[in-house]
């Protein structure tokens, strides 16, 4: 049996948490919509957001009368994805689609305590549990099955004090994306400007560099990409070489290690960290990354390598990407090659230049890494609150 008292709680609160059901704290509202309120829909990353705000293409909207209506903190949840969180509190009132169900707050409720527990690794258990279904994709949460799933209730203040610290968590995480965006629109802009050579640097001496020259990457690289050995042949893996597939290009982990067999027996080919690789294949064909690892390679990953520093190289084709998957990759078909990339025309500037242009935008990115590192520690942070704050 559960505790009925959280890992971690604030000293001014005393007690267990009171024995309850999920009905006990939510009523399920058939209110009807009306013309003029603006609609919402619920997802699982965002929770409830005007429909209008959503890039993917919405189905037509039911009738406003067919429609339910929710008031600001009623609690909104999709029957076919509440056990993976899709669920959401209204900030205003609106209309929602009638597959939904609106859960309205009773006295001594507070919504954005829900809305936080309904993201704890253990309700979400719960949710599962009660969802009724014969497959995951078929599995749905009806009210009445909702309202059966058991919890434990602490006094308003108490949900109120808990679910002020979860926003002031959330708030910070949304501060720090923020800031990533911007960051990430500047060195854009940036990169726009310096590749166009609207924007440039000089010498030391103020004086200008000389202008750029063009030349394709194959006239300063060499390049290879790997391959993968017999599928099924266990001793094949399992060893202490990282094998690098076109997703883990930028990572500093990979998914399987080669055995030094697995490399004879295969086109698989050794990298060193630092290397220049291109992911040739997949859903991230053409993007670029310095390796992190030595390690080998399989047949969608080149391996660029030139007596030259790349660093310049791998900004511009940073930049370039979304050009090139545009010609080479049609309707999301096709694969970069060895051949494709180091036929690539880009502008050559001064070794000087290159080094204060690439200098300049990696210091943008070690700003953009800090960042998304500290993300990820205050989503930990949030993760482990959400554990230890609720029963």
């Amino acid at each position: 049996m559960r505790p009925l008292v959280p890992e971690l709680r604030f000293p001014e609160f005393k007690g267990p948490w009171k024995p309850a059901r999920a009905g006990d704290a939510f009523r399920k509202s058939k209110a009807k919509g009306e013309a003029g309120l603006p609609i919402y829909s619920v997802t699982q990353d965002r929770g409830l957001v005007r429909r209008d705000s959503l890039e993917r293409h919405m189905g037509a909207d039911a009738a406003d009368e067919t429609n339910l209506r929710a008031q600001p903190g009623d609690l909104v949840y999709n029957m076919m994805r509440m056990w993976q969180g899709a669920v959401g509190m209204a900030s205003e009132e609106c209309m929602v689609s009638p597959a939904y169900v609106v859960l309205s707050p009773k006295k001594g409720v507070s919504s954005k305590f829900f809305d936080y527990w309904f993201q704890n690794r253990h309700m979400l258990h719960q949710l599962w549990a009660y969802s009724h279904g014969l497959t995951s994709d078929r599995l749905r949460l009806y009210y009445q099955d909702f309202a059966k799933i058991p919890l434990a209730l602490p006094d308003q203040p108490e949900q109120e004090k808990i679910a002020a610290v979860l926003d002031a968590t959330s708030r910070k995480i949304t501060l720090l994306t923020d800031k990533k965006t911007t960051l990430e629109d500047y060195k854009r802009g940036l990169m726009q400007r310096l590749f166009s050579r609207e924007l440039r640097f000089t010498r030391d001496d103020g004086s200008p560099f000389p202008d750029w020259e063009e030349r394709k990457l194959g006239e300063f690289v060499t390049a290879f990409s790997g391959g993968t050995p017999t599928v099924g042949r266990e001793a094949y893996y399992g060893g202490k070489i990282p094998f690098i597939k076109s997703a883990e290009i930028s990572r500093d982990t990979t998914s399987e290690y080669l055995s030094e067999l697995g490399l004879k027996k295969s086109a698989a080919r050794l990298i060193e960290k630092g290397d220049l690789l291109v992911a040739l294949y997949g859903a991230n064909a053409g993007e670029v990354a310095f390796s992190k690892l030595d390690g080998a390679i399989n047949q969608a990953v080149l391996c660029v390598r030139s007596e030259l520093d790349l660093s310049f190289s791998f900004h511009f084709l940073g930049w370039k990407k979304n050009a090139l998957r545009a010609r080479y990759l049609q309707g999301g078909q096709g694969n970069f090659s060895g051949t494709i990339v180091k036929a690539i025309s880009m502008p050559f500037p001064h070794p000087d230049e290159q080094h204060k242009i690439a200098a300049a935008l990696s210091a943008l990115d070690a700003k953009i890494d800090a960042l998304s590192q500290k993300i990820s520690e205050m989503e930990a942070f949030k993760k482990g609150l959400l554990q230890k704050l609720f029963v």
